[in-house]
C-alpha cells in the first residue's frame, strides 16, 4: 500500500500525541555517550523494539546508568528498549521498574517475529515482558492497572484471572463500556478487549448489567469472537436468546464458509443449547436437520460431533426428540474413542529461577 505525505504525518503527528512526556527529566540521544550515540540513533531510525544487532548493543554494553536515562529519553521506542532490558538485568529492583512506569503510555511499534509488526503502549510492553517473584506481587499488578490504569490493553487481558471483588466492580464496568475501536488507530482498545470485560461484568451476576451486556454482543456481532457466546453460555439469561437469534443463521454459516472457522460455532452451539427451551431447540434442530449438512465445502465433522454432545449432554423435555435422533450416533462416537495418554509430571519441571512468575 502506497503511504502519501499527509497519511505519514498524520500518523507520526498521533505518535507524538500519544507520548507521555511527564518525566522529571526528558534526555536526548546527545546525552548519551559517543559510543552509545551511533546504536541509539539506529533504533529510532528503524523505529521498531526488537531483537536487532542495534539493540543487542544497548543491551550489552549499556551501564545501568545508562538505562535508567534512556527510561527518560524524549524517544518512546528508546524507552522501551531501556525497560526491556532493565527487565532482564538482575540489578534492577523489577518490580519497582514495572510499578513505576504504569503511566508510561506512549504508542511504539514490536517486531512480533512472523506476526509482523505490531503497536503497543510501552507500560503494556513493560508489563508483557515482567516477571515476578510471587504471585502476591505480581495480583498487586493486575490491580492498580486495574483500578487505575484500566485504559491499558493489559487490564482488559487480565480482568478474566481476577475474582468478582466488589472493589473491582466500578471499573470493571467502565471497561466493559468502552466504545470500542474500528478504525484500526494503533494502541486503542477494540471490541475483543471489551468481550473480556463483558466476560467479567457477567460475573458479578447483577441484572441489571444484562441489557449492557446485551447491547453490545449484539451491536459488534461482526466483531465477536468464541467469548461472545461464551458469556452467553456461562451466564445465561433468556434476554440473551435475541443475540443467538440474530447471529444465526446468516452469520452463524457465513463465519464457517468464508472464514473456514468452526471454533465460533462450536462456541455458539454449545452455549445456546444449555438454555433448554423452545427457542434453542429451535436452532439445534435447524442446524442438525439441515441437508445438506452444510452449504459449503467446509470440513464440518467436529462440528458435527460437538453439536450432537451439545445436545446429548443438555437433556430436558424441550430436546427430548433431538436425542433420539443422535443417540445412534453418540454410541458410534464412543465406540470409536481411542484412549488417552496420561501426562507425565516429570516432563514438566517447575522454574526455580528467581522471579518464576511471569504475565502470560
Amino acid at each position: 500500500m502506497k503511504i502519501t505525505f499527509w497519511t505519514y504525518l498524520i500518523y507520526v503527528s498521533f505518535l507524538l500525541a500519544s507520548c507521555k512526556n511527564d518525566f522529571k527529566s526528558s534526555f536526548a540521544i546527545r546525552d548519551f555517550s559517543k559510543s552509545l550515540q551511533p546504536y541509539l540513533t539506529g533504533i529510532v531510525s528503524n523505529g521498531v523494539v526488537g531483537f536487532d544487532t542495534l539493540t543487542k548493543f544497548v543491551e550489552n554494553y549499556a551501564s545501568d546508568e545508562e538505562l535508567k536515562k534512556l527510561s527518560k529519553c524524549e524517544h518512546p521506542v528508546l524507552r522501551a528498549v531501556a525497560f526491556r532490558t532493565m527487565l532482564e538485568r538482575p540489578t534492577f529492583n523489577h518490580f519497582d521498574v514495572i510499578m513505576g512506569n504504569l503511566d508510561d503510555t506512549a504508542v511504539v511499534a514490536r517486531d512480533a517475529g512472523e506476526w509482523g509488526i505490531r503497536y503497543v503502549k510501552i507500560s503494556d510492553d513493560i508489563l508483557q515482558h515482567g516477571r515476578w517473584k510471587d504471585t502476591t506481587s505480581k495480583n498487586k499488578t493486575i490491580e492498580t492497572i486495574i483500578l487505575n490504569h484500566r485504559y491499558l490493553s493489559s487490564a482488559y487481558y487480565k480482568i478474566l484471572t481476577v475474582e468478582p471483588k466488589d472493589s473491582y466492580y466500578s471499573s470493571i464496568k467502565e471497561m466493559a463500556q468502552h466504545v470500542p475501536n474500528y478504525d484500526n488507530i494503533v494502541g486503542q482498545i477494540g471490541f475483543n478487549e471489551i468481550e473480556r470485560a463483558l466476560y467479567a461484568l457477567a460475573k458479578f451476576g447483577k441484572s441489571e448489567d444484562i441489557q449492557i451486556i446485551k447491547k453490545a454482543l449484539i451491536s459488534n456481532l461482526a466483531e465477536a469472537s468464541t467469548l461472545t457466546f461464551e458469556i452467553m453460555g456461562e451466564y445465561p439469561d433468556e434476554t440473551y436468546l435475541e443475540v443467538f437469534e440474530d447471529y444465526y443463521p446468516r452469520r452463524f454459516y457465513r463465519e464457517i464458509c468464508r472464514g473456514k472457522d468452526t471454533d465460533k460455532a462450536i462456541s455458539f452451539i454449545n452455549s445456546i443449547a444449555k438454555y433448554k427451551n423452545e427457542r434453542s431447540a429451535k436452532i439445534l434442530r435447524e442446524i442438525l436437520k439441515r441437508n445438506p449438512f452444510m452449504p459449503c465445502s467446509a470440513d464440518t465433522n467436529y462440528l458435527k460431533e460437538s453439536l450432537v454432545y451439545a445436545i446429548w449432554n443438555n437433556p430436558c423435555q424441550h430436546y427430548s426428540e433431538l436425542r433420539r435422533s443422535v443417540a445412534d450416533i453418540v454410541t458410534d462416537y464412543e465406540n470409536s474413542k481411542l484412549p488417552g495418554i496420561p501426562l507425565d509430571p516429570q516432563n514438566f519441571p517447575p522454574d526455580t529461577s528467581a522471579e518464576p512468575i511471569r504475565w502470560w
